[in-house]
């Protein structure tokens, strides 16, 4: 009965131990072989803060024109006028 037992917590320390020393293998070979990977979480927030911010600005210079042509705008223009002209007669 104590030969048994001692050779079961024999048996559960020397996996224990090749578990460890395996890990312990693993975590050196993937330090040493492998580069490591790290994000830079502040400058790569600031400079698409900036690319916004530039976007914004360059936004702000060019004024959008709802318009495609001058010409199209000359013709809303008259159309308006017209309208206003039509209802300003029919006022009594």
């Amino acid at each position: 009965m104590y030969s048994f037992l001692s050779s079961i917590i024999f048996h559960i320390l020397l996996s224990i131990f090749i578990i460890y020393c395996a890990h312990q293998l693993w975590n050196y070979m993937k330090d040493t072989y492998s580069t490591r990977k790290t994000k830079d979480l502040v400058n790569t927030q600031i400079k698409k803060y900036k690319d916004i911010m530039e976007k914004i600005q360059i936004a702000k210079k060019e004024p959008v024109s709802p318009f495609q042509s001058e010409q199209e705008k000359q013709s809303m223009n008259n159309e308006l006028l017209e309208y206003i002209n039509t209802e300003l007669q029919t006022i009594p």
